[in-house]
């Protein structure tokens, strides 16, 4: 399979959309390259984080902009439930359990002391209802409820829990119980905090109930509970789409946050704040330092056509390729940085072809240097053409 290579040149800020979004592309089609020199620009308002730890990461880079104590383990309180969140979600998304599924109320779970919903024992409340309760109000009672739907227990729920963990490459996190509720050896860390609130945010599910500031949680006896968000930047930080979180004497006041200004998100993490009002603070203080220095363009663009291709065997004679992910570039603002984008992309490809093979690569160079490869694929499975459907092709272009 001969491969066409084509090489783009661009200044971070535009999009592989607009810059090679065109089918049909020929093998000699080349783009010449276009070099700008890169301008220094210096960040601004480093932040005085006076909580244990602190981390800053911008979420589609994926980019580390801040960073004190990251790896430290320590308590983390209810933003332990970032975990059991994305326990729920995935279980959703494995078609474990649906939104509208009801799940009936054990002793246990409406006995769970700290923050709770004050479910009715014995009641039934649909999944929806009690993911809502722990994202607005950091129901305790909820995320027991949940646990028990889904694994039996609390305690092989726990284990989801670490085995999320693990898979997400925290190494300083160990979860004991699905809560946050004080117990011996739990502990996560600032680093690994944003890395589970990453995993959280891929989810449909993640944006439901985020922005609830208050609400009256109905329950099936009648009785009326009202709900606060536990997150004040949900209403008063621009542009907060979501976060968590947590509080015990052992632990101090923690928080993980994020914020979405066009297309730049970080993930701001303080764990161990002396006060409710300082890690709102400096959670607060981390994120205007993202916003105030830095930019995000996206520079690959999954929606964008790459090349229509020949294609033998199959019942279609051509598909078109398209790349695999987005890829994001992180500058500073007032930066001008010499961004290649090389694309190598099959002449033409022999079905069967799956939309998960990789059939060619787009390689992101910043100055010559290699920062990213993204895979080329099909947007849907390329099925071999039959024998008769090999035979109706040659019959109908032996006709025109």
């Amino acid at each position: 399979m001969n491969k066409k290579k084509f090489c783009v040149a661009v200044l971070a800020g535009a999009s592989m959309l607009g810059l090679i979004g065109v089918a049909g592309v020929t093998s000699k089609s080349i783009v010449p390259q276009i070099i700008y020199a890169a301008e220094s620009a210096e960040v601004a308002g480093i932040p005085n984080i006076t909580a244990k730890a602190g981390f800053l990461i911008e979420a589609n880079s994926g980019e580390v902009l801040y960073a004190k104590d990251e790896n430290k383990r320590l308590p983390v309180a209810s933003m332990t439930k970032v975990a059991t969140l994305g326990v729920i979600y995935d279980a959703i998304a494995d078609g474990k359990i649906k939104m509208d599924d009801m799940v009936v109320i054990s002793p246990t779970a409406s006995s769970m002391g700290g923050s709770q919903a004050f479910l009715d024992d014995g009641s039934e409340y649909s999944v929806a209802e009690l993911i809502k309760s722990i994202v607005v109000a950091s129901a305790n009672d909820s995320c027991v409820a949940l646990a028990e739907q889904l694994y039996g227990s609390t305690t092989e729920f726990v284990k989801k829990m670490n085995e999320l963990a693990a898979r997400l490459g925290c190494q300083n996190t160990n979860f004991v119980n699905c809560t946050g509720l004080p117990a011996v050896g739990a502990y996560s860390s600032a680093g690994d905090m944003a890395k589970l609130y990453q995993h959280i945010m891929k989810s449909p599910h993640y944006a439901d109930f985020n922005k609830v500031w208050m609400y009256d949680l109905t329950h099936p006896s009648g009785r009326v509970t009202g709900l606060t968000n536990t997150n004040k930047l949900s209403r008063f930080y621009n542009g907060c789409d979501g976060g968590k979180t947590g509080f015990t004497a052992e632990a101090g006041h923690c928080i993980t946050v994020t914020a979405t200004r066009g297309a730049l998100k970080p993930i701001a993490v303080i764990i161990g704040a002396g006060d409710s009002k300082t890690r709102f603070f400096e959670g607060s203080n981390l994120m205007n330092y993202a916003f105030d220095n830095y930019e995000n363009k996206l520079l690959v663009d999954k929606t964008a056509a790459i090349a229509d291709v020949k294609v033998r065997g199959a019942v279609a004679p051509t598909a078109t390729l398209y790349p695999a992910q987005n890829f994001y570039k992180l500058t500073k603002k007032g930066n001008t940085d010499a961004i290649a984008i090389n694309i190598e992309a099959p002449d033409e490809l022999t079905a069967p072809v799956a939309s998960s093979d990789g059939v060619g690569k787009i390689i992101v160079t910043d100055g010559g240097r290699v920062i990213a490869e993204i895979p080329v694929v099909t947007k849907c499975d390329i099925k071999k053409a039959s024998y008769f459907e090999t035979v109706k092709k040659i019959v109908s272009k032996s006709s025109l």
